[in-house]
């Protein structure tokens, strides 16, 4: 007979980017002045033309394992990563199992369940160019969400809030039960 006791949960969180250098580069041109005081012509002009460029850049650091424990429902978690991002970007969200899955009966068996669903929020400060805060909420269950920085760019790390939901059924079938949610950063530029 299988009961809820002995389940044990882990989330493994990945996070992957596109990078880039970021480089400037000054370009002055014009007409060199006379030295003596008494050369200055009035009605002479100097003209600079002045160019560069930022190369636009978006990097992403963090990731690691979150150990549950005894899953019953209700679990909570934060883990932090670092986000570098000097264009607007979009944060994708990606469940591969849709939940905290039963290592090898996801579908459960009999009553018990073989999947507890979790909900994931992220939230990330940015700059538009005021500071301001984004979050958006996502379910394991939908397997794949967006978070958009809007016309934003990022003003340093960000957070990610894991909340398991209370098992369905009977309870979760006993075992081991991971799961791998990636996170991924995209520029727009």
């Amino acid at each position: 007979m299988q009961t809820t006791s002995g389940a044990w949960g882990r989330i493994s969180w990945r996070l992957g980017a596109a990078m880039g250098a970021a480089s400037l580069a000054l370009i002055a041109t014009g007409a060199a002045a006379k030295p003596a005081a008494s050369n200055i012509e009035v009605g002479k002009s100097l003209t600079v033309a002045v160019t560069g460029r930022i190369v636009p850049r978006c990097e992403i650091q963090g990731g690691g394992d979150i150990d549950f424990g005894e899953l019953t429902g209700g679990e909570r978690a934060t883990a932090l990563f670092g986000l570098d991002c000097n264009v607007p970007f979009d944060l994708g969200v990606t469940s591969a199992r849709g939940g905290l899955a039963h290592a090898t009966k996801p579908q459960g068996e009999g009553p018990f369940s073989g999947v507890l669903p979790y909900d994931v929020t992220l939230t990330v400060p940015t700059l538009r160019p005021e500071p301001r805060t984004i979050r958006a909420s996502f379910s394991s269950v939908d397997h794949a969400g967006v978070l958009s920085s809007g016309d934003g760019i990022a003003a340093g790390g960000g957070k990610i809030e894991f909340r398991t939901r209370q098992p369905a059924g009977a309870g979760l079938l006993a075992g081991q039960y991971s799961e791998t949610l990636t996170v991924t950063v995209t520029p727009r530029v």
